[in-house]
């Protein structure tokens, strides 16, 4: 619970929501209270009228952007069907938290809370005279501003129906993930995966707390938690892995030995995040299969539409460079004096890959597009990587896309990729520049 509430009060939308909320309400309580005749022209002498007329007023204003809330709501659900239905389900909650029709919620929260907050003082003003009434100028500029900037953000939710918009916004989290998030907490760690972290037979097993999925391991609290207590940690499970409450997910051994105390077990346990649902904030693996899931849906025989799987190649591509980019190996953090204190189960650079090509050269058929920029993939990959079997499986992919193209009869449909594939193996051996990059070179004027 302290966790939720945490994370609550850090999410900043809803402070901005309170804060425009009290704003609102303080502007219709102020400006209901001006009951003077030289109110200013612009603020009152165009709607001048009783406290009934007045309220009457409000009240269809109310009404009236309520209705129109509630029209553009619906019409962006088509739209966050279609995405779901075309490209992946999962990304609804993509959908959800970076809708542009979310930006306008505030304005109409600030006009809300104005015209509730005004109707409320006025009913507690007794005055029977026809008068000017700025609070309904007011109230008409606020409705207007939010209805404006709701048509200008429905503009901009139909951009998502572009496909180059969903994997430019997946690749974006994806990137968020590794490098605003993940790559930022181990860095104030010492890790050093070549030093495991060896449990005896007798290690006290670390059971989830709840069902669901492992979301994130604070591993900077995890660390403290369990040095504070002389115990060394191992969490057992990726993030990302679904998992039953009481379920195994690690084991803790006491440095004095013997068992481990509940409390202490209880205080491990906090430091993972289990969630009803993956997010991609902390789960790189999930943004992948995002977008391994656009090329798979592309490729299917109901899509059949190659260039859009390529695209979403594309940026798969430039994932992959990014997550070379992580700590590879289990993240062990050690001790001043060498020995690993905690040590958590994370994705190597050929899992990613492994997830990341799979689907699309299964669907491919031996699409020639599709195959060329898997090769893209492979180079990325065995350049990037800076562990020896992670290239190997870059080679080893190389090798597999090459294979299935010189037993195809139709040689001269893959002539570009053969082309393509001479560079990358080129490039492997070391090679700066191939025949066929010196030839092009030839082509060009002095």
């Amino acid at each position: 619970m302290v966790r939720r509430l945490r994370r609550f009060l850090r999410q900043p939308s809803w402070l901005l929501l309170g804060g425009l909320v009290l704003l609102g309400g303080g502007l219709g309580i102020a400006l209901a209270r001006v009951q003077a005749d030289t109110a200013p022209a612009l603020f009152g002498h165009a709607w001048p009228g009783d406290i009934d007329y007045a309220r009457g007023a409000l009240g269809a204003l109310l009404g009236l952007q309520i209705t129109v809330l509630t029209i553009v709501l619906s019409l962006n659900a088509p739209v966050i069907q279609s995405a779901a239905n075309q490209y992946s389900p999962r990304l609804v909650s993509i959908y959800l938290k970076n809708a542009p029709l979310r930006r306008a919620i505030p304005f109409f929260v600030l006009s809300t809370s104005y015209i509730l907050a005004a109707v409320r003082e006025l009913g507690l003003i007794e005055d029977a005279g026809v008068r000017p009434r700025p609070v309904l100028s007011g109230a008409i500029v606020l409705v207007l501003v939010a209805l404006l900037l709701l048509i200008v953000f429905l503009a901009r939710t139909f951009r998502f129906l572009r496909v180059e918009r969903v994997l430019g916004l997946v690749q974006h989290l994806i990137v968020s993930a590794t490098e605003r998030r993940i790559q930022a907490r181990l860095k104030r760690l010492t890790l050093d995966p070549a030093v495991p972290l060896r449990l005896p037979a007798d290690a006290t097993s670390l059971l989830a707390a709840a069902s669901g999925y492992l979301a994130e391991v604070d591993l900077q609290a995890l660390t403290r938690c369990a040095r504070r207590w002389g115990v060394r940690a191992r969490v057992c499970i990726t993030v990302g892995e679904y998992v039953d409450q009481e379920e195994v997910i690690g084991w803790v051994v006491a440095d004095a030995g013997g068992p481990v105390d509940a409390h202490v077990l209880r205080d491990l346990a906090d430091t993972l995040v289990i969630t009803p649902a993956r997010e991609p904030d902390c789960d790189p693996a999930l943004g992948l299969r995002i977008l391994v899931d656009v090329a798979n849906r592309a490729l299917s025989s109901s899509s059949n539409d190659a260039y859009t799987a390529r695209q979403a190649l594309q940026q798969i591509r430039s994932v992959m460079r990014r997550l070379a980019g992580l700590p590879q190996g289990d993240w062990n953090v050690v001790d001043p004096d060498g020995r690993a204190r905690v040590s958590v189960v994370a994705l190597r650079l050929r899992d990613y890959l492994f997830l990341a090509v799979d689907g699309p050269l299964h669907y491919a058929g031996g699409d020639p597009e599709v195959l060329e920029e898997v090769l893209q993939i492979a180079l990325t990959v065995g350049l990037a990587a800076r562990d020896a079997q992670d290239r190997a499986a870059a080679h080893a992919l190389f090798a597999r896309v090459l294979a299935d193209v010189q037993g195809s009869p139709e040689r001269d449909r893959f002539h570009r990729l053969l082309t393509q594939a001479e560079r990358v193996r080129a490039t492997f051996q070391g090679e700066r520049r191939t025949r066929v990059e010196r030839g092009r070179a030839d082509w060009l004027p002095d």
